[in-house]
């Protein structure tokens, strides 16, 4: 059974909440600052870290994309990550209106969080019974094929050593057989 790296799943879904958190926040700043600009000017060395704009309209649409976007992501990450590998196209688009309209901090989460692998596979008891089984065999089998080999080199050595056969026969025999 396979499941998504938990690592990976958890700093998706933390970079959908931030970017969610940082276009709600973005969008409050915008409407604030066209309606009461004057008031928020001297308080803006606070709000550094945080981009906004005065243009009303590209704050709304960063909004609307930004929400999307996070959607996007929750909806690849779904039950514990079990349809992320089908969702990627979902994936890359969120992440990149994630890049364009969303902050700095969720888009280095997400950044980072392709370094680390995809998918965890975890076995069933049955399933690993089962792999050990299989590997059983393979195993007696190899050594089967071990000991036949090992008694036909030996039987070669005695007819070498007993005359019945040259030495380039004996190693043109063995040649064959290894």
């Amino acid at each position: 059974m396979y499941y998504m790296n938990k690592t990976k799943r958890n700093l998706i879904l933390a970079s959908a909440i931030i970017n969610l958190i940082s276009v709600t926040v973005n969008l409050i700043l915008s409407i604030l600052l066209v309606t009461n600009g004057d008031q928020l000017i001297q308080y803006s060395e606070y709000f550094l870290i945080l981009s906004y704009s005065t243009n009303i309209f590209y704050a709304v649409l960063s909004f609307c994309i930004g929400v999307a976007a996070s959607i996007l992501l929750f909806w690849a990450v779904r039950e514990k990550g079990k349809y992320y590998r089908r969702c990627q196209g979902i994936f890359a688009t969120g992440f990149a209106l994630i890049i364009i309209f969303g902050g700095w901090l969720a888009w280095l989460l997400l950044f980072i969080s392709l370094f680390i692998p995809d998918i965890i596979v975890m076995n069933t008891k049955s399933e690993l019974r089962e792999e050990a089984r299989v590997e059983d065999a393979q195993n007696k089998q190899k050594e089967q094929e071990y000991e036949e080999k090992k008694q036909k080199i030996e039987e070669l050595q005695k007819l070498r050593d007993s005359g019945q056969i040259t030495e380039e026969e004996y190693k043109k025999r063995l040649f064959e057989l290894l």
